[in-house]
């Protein structure tokens, strides 16, 4: 079965991911399947499969960066809303999700992208394991990608930090939440210091005016590159 739909049409969209997260969760239940509490408040308290970052994303990349020559990475991707919406409008997509759990919905969520939408559904790959090392010797590190973290608060050992820290100076751009990338950052003086930290190893962080109320997103570019 293949819906049609516009290629812009995120709330057709949305609409069939959020039928497919509550099969999961019903089926499943909150730890079993993979959903765990953050996406069981997005099915039972918000009621959409596509956050508000999510969109703000799509809409953001859709004005910044080419379809034909650019490809994107999602780096702890959860259940891949974001690469799905991304690859749905026309994105050549690769999203990671290293907690087992989540890979398997994440596997689900995909499939069922698969059989609605295939086209979309062969722009996004689906990758098991950590980031960045899942990636090396890769076409997908380079600097023609664009890089994307969302809600990453994590425990990082030192080896795998520096690792992330430098994938940033690889990817021509990178968009991540200064809130919410490593570590919590509910303090303006701690994301400005994570700011000053980022531009001390010559990366340049331009604020994202679209970012929803609760988050602090920045695109991030070498600091001697073309705007």
């Amino acid at each position: 079965m293949q819906h049609q739909a516009e290629s812009g049409d995120l709330t057709f969209l949305d609409g069939y991911l959020f039928r497919v997260m509550v099969q999961i969760l019903k089926s499943e239940g909150v730890d079993e399947s993979g959903l765990y509490n953050y996406y069981r408040a997005r099915v039972e308290e918000v009621g959409f499969a596509l956050s508000h970052y999510d969109r703000m994303l799509v809409d953001y990349a859709q004005a910044h960066f080419d379809r034909q020559s650019r490809r994107i990475v999602h780096a702890g991707t959860g259940l891949g809303t974001l690469p799905c919406a991304l690859a749905f409008t026309g994105y050549t997509v690769a999203a990671l999700e290293q907690d087992a759990g989540r890979i398997r919905a994440a596997g689900r969520v995909h499939a069922a992208l698969a059989e609605a939408w295939p086209a979309a559904a062969r722009r996004y790959t689906l990758i098991g394991d950590a980031f960045p090392t899942a990636l090396d010797g890769t076409p997908w590190l380079t600097p023609t990608t664009v890089l994307i973290f969302t809600n990453c608060v994590t425990t990082w050992s030192d080896e795998q930090r520096a690792r992330i820290m430098a994938s940033l100076q690889t990817c021509g751009d990178v968009i991540l939440d200064t809130r919410l990338f490593g570590e919590m950052r509910d303090a303006p003086e701690e994301r400005q210091a994570f700011i000053e930290q980022l531009e001390a190893q010559g990366i340049a962080a331009t604020p994202i005016a679209e970012s929803p109320p609760d988050a602090f997103y920045h695109h991030l570019k070498p600091a001697h590159a073309k705007p």
